[in-house]
Formats: structure tokens, sequence, C-alpha cells
């Protein structure tokens, strides 16, 4: 499973150079595929590159998709990008490449062991390491066979792994979806509940939907391997998908990555992994024939439900998928319309489900319900046309989902609190055939237009990541890098705050405490990561500062005027 490329060749259409760079992003953050609908866009990755002249090159990279679909999804992407082009760029040409390369290996947990004060052991005892013999490992073992004192290592470490009888055979592979074990449930609650805490109120949202899915997507314990995503892990993570942006947080976590590494296990990053498979003797690196032995080998399936369960490594796994659930089926575009959490789960349950039938779906519901503020009953009506948008989408494209289980959802959501289960389409025996677009007040939009920007003043306002998270998607964090975070601190200094290392466009620690400092001068909640909130105080910030001056300013003008006179 290499990655996928598609380089999509451009001419700008309008002279603005600026404006044109302005909407390409915006049209990238939005681009979304009805044709692949279980297929998250939060999984593309992005580049906008500038040629000379008027020249543009979109690139799109993609980890999770089988090879035999390369070719059907060059062609979705090419019809949704013409159609998202429209007023700004014409499509010049395409091509779709296999990345070949391997991402660098990491750290080798048997090598991240130090002596005193922290330096690294390379004894005599510590070499030769499994990993040596991964392939692109630069050692001169790698891709050879594994020597008999290794294998025997990691077959025994296997076998040592906690048992857990609730794993059972399920057609071709294996489930266990962690309802039954309560004190582990018990934890999760507690731990996300703490977390809910202490989050902004966009955030809390999120979390809260995280929690509800434990009881329905499973928990973080939970193991699938009987379908085409070969290995599942938590609430819903496939090896085809979203399992890979787990693994990267997950192993950022030193007790992570020694446990799986003593199990011959390694996540390279971009869906890549190295296992060894001790039938064969050797180390087997890729993303679905490395995933193929974890999905054979029942030791590594209880491994992955221990790390889940561990007092050592669970909080660290819970995170990890916590914060993937954040970044992809809990960021909902949109949510300021929503009233009730009940909704906001309900729409981020479908999103987890099909992203391709949901994005998009309140920027084309709310309209329809014409002006108000944000209730209860609202929230009612806009659950009937989200639920109809689902399926209006589905019609236009091959797969068509279970509706059964789309009305499970809506039973989830009355227990949550909203109950639309009267409404006629839901209480019928088969999906609705209608198209809701038809007789709406405005069909869904490929790509939606670029919106009015909630950020208007400098240096907030015309960057696009920020327009991003001040929208709801996503946030900045420690760590973050780029435009974004530069106008971010430049915002942060003209308000007065200290921002060391001044406007270096890197979230460090010293931004992070400046961030939580001006949070909670406004009653926000003081974590230190940017979202939707925190722009919106700051822009305000800077709008009445911007006032504050302009009225001294007057005000000084009439005090000359008057000693002049």
């Amino acid at each position: 499973m290499s990655r996928n490329v598609f380089l999509f060749e451009l001419a700008a259409t309008r002279g603005d150079a600026e404006e044109v760079e302005r909407d390409l992003l915006s049209r990238a953050s939005a681009l979304a595929l009805g044709a692949f609908p279980t297929l998250d866009p939060a999984l593309f990755a992005h580049r906008i590159l500038r040629g000379k002249g008027a020249s543009y090159t979109w690139e799109i990279g993609l980890d999770e998709i089988e090879e035999a679909r390369r070719a059907e999804l060059h062609a979705a992407l090419l019809e949704q990008i013409q159609t998202s082009l429209a007023g700004v760029a014409e499509l010049r040409s395409s091509a779709a490449y296999a990345d070949l390369t391997l991402p660098a290996p990491g750290p080798d947990p048997a090598r991240a062991r130090g002596g005193s004060g922290g330096a690294l052991s390379f004894a005599d005892g510590d070499l030769p390491v499994w990993e040596d013999h991964a392939r692109g490992s630069g050692a001169a073992a790698a891709g050879s066979a594994l020597p008999e004192h290794l294998t025997a290592e990691i077959a025994r470490f296997r076998a040592a792994v906690p048992v857990e009888p609730g794993l059972k055979p399920w057609g071709a592979g294996h489930v266990y979806t962690g309802g039954a074990d309560k004190a582990h449930l018990a934890y999760l609650h507690r731990y996300i509940d703490a977390r809910a805490a202490r989050a902004s109120p966009a955030d809390r949202r999120k979390i809260m939907a995280f929690r509800a899915l434990q009881a329905r997507e499973g928990s973080t314990a939970a193991i699938n391997t009987y379908d085409d995503q070969i290995v599942t892990w938590g609430t819903g993570w496939g090896g085809r998908g979203w399992l890979g942006k787990v693994m990267e947080r997950a192993t950022a976590n030193d007790a992570v990555r020694e446990a799986l590494g003593a199990a011959g296990v390694r996540y390279r990053g971009s869906n890549v992994y190295d296992v060894v498979d001790l039938d064969a003797g050797t180390v087997v690196t890729g993303g679905k024939e490395a995933l193929e032995i974890v999905r054979r080998s029942v030791p590594l399936l209880h491994l992955l439900i221990d790390l889940a369960r561990n007092p050592a490594t669970r909080d660290a796994v819970t995170e990890a998928q916590l914060r993937t659930f954040m970044d992809g089926s809990g960021n909902v575009c949109g949510a300021d319309a929503i009233a009730t959490q009940a909704l906001f789960n309900l729409i981020a349950h479908l999103k987890h489900w099909a992203p391709g039938y949901v994005i998009g779906c309140l920027e084309w519901a709310v309209p329809q319900l014409g002006p108000g503020s944000p209730s209860e009953e609202r929230d009612r009506r806009l659950a009937a046309l989200v639920g109809r948008y689902f399926y209006g989408k589905a019609r236009k494209h091959r797969w068509i989902p279970d509706f059964r289980q789309f009305r499970l959802y809506f039973r989830h959501m009355k227990d949550d609190g909203l109950d639309c289960l009267d409404e006629p389409f839901l209480q019928a025996v088969a999906p609705p055939g209608d198209d809701p677009f038809a007789a709406a007040t405005g069909a869904p939009a490929a790509a939606p237009p670029p919106k009015e920007p909630r950020l208007t003043r400098a240096p907030l306002a015309g960057q696009p990541d920020l327009e991003s998270v001040a929208s709801g998607r996503g946030a900045l964090r420690r760590g973050a890098r780029g435009p974004g975070v530069k106008a971010l601190q430049e915002a942060l200094l003209a308000l007065g705050e200290s921002a060391p290392g001044g406007a270096d466009g890197a979230f460090g620690p010293g931004l992070e405490a400046a961030v939580k400092r001006f949070q909670a001068e406004r009653g926000l909640a003081a974590d230190g990561v940017v979202g939707a909130a925190t722009l919106a105080a700051l822009d305000a910030a800077l709008v009445a500062g911007a006032a504050t001056r302009a009225t001294g300013a007057e005000t000084s003008n009439r005090r000359g005027e008057e000693e002049h006179r």
C-alpha cells in the first residue's frame, strides 16, 4: 500500500495573485469526495505550489487507498477539482503517481534506553536488533532473515501478553468490542470527562461526542479484523483509514513504542509499518502486507487491547484516539448552528460512518430553515434535513448506506435527549428515494464557495489557516508552524502580550504561555490551544484596540485645535 500522489497543473484565470492563492487554499480545505463516501477528506494532504507566472500545482497526497482504486480516485478528484476551480483557475493537466519511498525509521525501542545521565548506550549487548533487518533500515542486515535468537525473544514477549477472552473469531478475522469491560469504560469516562472540563466549548462538544461513541462504535480497546480495513483498533480506526494517524500519536509515547517494539512492531509513518513475521523469520515492511501479519497474529491483537487498557499506556492511547477523532469525525463545519449535544453527536457519528455524505450538510440545511437562533426545536428540524441530505448525496453515488443502521443513529440521538423519530421518512421501511435538493432553496455545491471572512483585523485577517480554525475546523497548538502562527504572534504583540522569540512562526512554550494568559483574562478555558473562540476574542480585542486608538487620536486632535484657537 504505497502513498498516492496526485498532481494537477493549473493556470490562474484572474489577475490578482493574492486573491487567487487565497481562493485556491480555501478550495483545497473544502475538498470532499462523494464518490468515496467513507474516505474522510481530512486524510488528504494538500499543497498549493506557485510556479512561474500565473501557474500553480495542486498536489494531493493520500496514504489510505488500495492501489487498484488509484485510477478511480484520480478520476473522482479530477472531476471535483475542475468544478472547484470555476472562476479561479483552469486545469491544464493532471497525473497520478505511487510514491515508492519509505518513511525513515523512527526511534528504535531497543535503543531508546539510555545510560546514566540520559546518554544512549551502544554496548555489544545492544546489537543486533530486529529493526536492523527491516527494509530501508540503513543497516547492513536490511532485508535479511532474522537470526533465531531474535525471533525467539519476540515470540516469548508475544506469548506473555495478557489474553483477552472476549476476543472472538468472526468471519475471516476476530472481533472485540470492549463493551463488557466495565472497569475500562469507567476509566474512559473519567479521562474524557476530565478532558472536557478543561476544554474550550467547541472542543468540549467534540470530546463529549467521542465519549458517546465508546458505547456505540467500540471502546478504545476494541478490535475488528474481519473486513477490508484489515485491522481496526479502538473506536473505528481502520488500517486503510485513520489507524496511521492514531499510531503516529500513540507511538510518540515511549512506553507504547517500547511494548510494540518488543513484540516486533514499529510504525514508521505514512501508514507504513515494520512487523516481524515469526513464521517466515523476516520483517515485513509496508502497509497492507504488514497489517496482514498483525491480523493473523492473535497475540498482537491482544497486545493492542492491552495497550489501550494498561495503566502505563492507556492515557497515551486514549489521547491519540481522541485527538484523531477531534481532527476528523468530530470536526463538524458550521457547528455553531447547533444548539444541542445530541444533534452534534448524530452528525459526528454519521461522519464517522460516511464522511462524504455528511460534509456540507449544515451549510445546505441551515438556509432551508430560514433565519433563527439555535434551539432544541430548530435542531429537530435540522436533524431531519441532515438525514435527507445524507441519502440525497448517497443517491448520486453507488453506495446506499444501510437504513437500519442509519435509524439506529437517530435512536441514539433520542437517547442523548433529542427526538425526531416521528419524522415520516424515519418511520419508513426504506431510505428516502426523492431528491431533497430539487425542491430545496439550494443544492449542495460540489465545493462550498468562499465564505465571508470571520477574522476582520490585521494581522489575523486574510490567513487561510486561521480562517479555517475560526470556522471550527481544527486548532493551533504547541508544535504548529507557519504564517498563521506568525500572524497569531503579531496579534498578541499588538495587544501588549509578550511573545518570546518574536513573530518567528513557531508555536513554542512561550507562545503557549501568552495564549493561556490571554484566554484567562477573557474568561476562556486557559488551555493554550487556539480554537475558534480564542481567535474570535483576539479579533474582537484588535477591533477594540483600533477603536480606542482612533478615539484617542480624535480627542488629541480636538484638544490641539482648541489650544490653537
